[in-house]
């Protein structure tokens, strides 16, 4: 027979338990919301405001509950709003859409400063061999019923053909985040 419970005990296992379930569902919500967002933007070229936000706001419980200092968070902050500038700017010259700058600055929030230039290389790296894809996908569309379903290829000529660099962005964002330092460390567990 189990021995008498303990005052406070059960009380600081149960919270603690909740706190990692928490943990687990914002890391997880996050990813999901990423997948969302890249499948918005090959199916239809729009990701969706919210999903953006979401991105955004979920990084704070995130990285309170891995225990993360308030100057890191800032920083991690401070990282989304410089790739948010630099989104507008290619923004401005037609290079990405409205969606992809604010992708780039929400997933930019959870990459932070440490691995800011691995994420960009990242991103600019399968930027490009995405619009290669697309490329020859445009020259393949009409043998093909599959590529002949995505109803934006083949729009424009090889200069205007619209690229859908949120994928780019999501693979680069989900490479990277068993990186992250608010990466719930029971996971790293669980995957080995």
């Amino acid at each position: 027979m189990p021995g008498p419970v303990q005052p406070g005990r059960m009380g600081h296992i149960s919270v603690d338990a909740f706190l990692d379930t928490l943990h687990w569902f914002v890391a997880a919500s996050y990813l999901l919301c990423l997948g969302y967002g890249v499948v918005s933007d090959v199916r239809r070229l729009i990701i969706p405001n919210g999903t953006c936000i979401l991105i955004a706001l979920m990084f704070l419980p995130a990285a309170l509950l891995a225990g993360t200092e308030w100057p890191a968070i800032a920083w991690h902050y401070a990282t989304g709003a410089g790739l948010l500038v630099v989104g507008i700017a290619l923004f401005s010259r037609d290079l990405i859409g409205g969606g992809d700058a604010k992708l780039l600055a929400a997933t930019g929030i959870w990459i932070g400063p440490g691995d800011l230039w691995t994420f960009v290389g990242l991103v600019a790296v399968l930027g490009g061999v995405l619009a290669g894809v697309i490329l020859v996908a445009q020259k393949f569309q009409g043998t093909s019923t599959f590529l002949g379903a995505i109803p934006w290829l083949g729009h424009g000529d090889t200069k205007t053909q619209p690229t859908p660099y949120g994928v780019a962005i999501g693979l680069a964002a989900g490479y990277l985040f068993f990186e992250n330092p608010v990466f719930p460390q029971a996971w790293a567990q669980v995957l080995g």
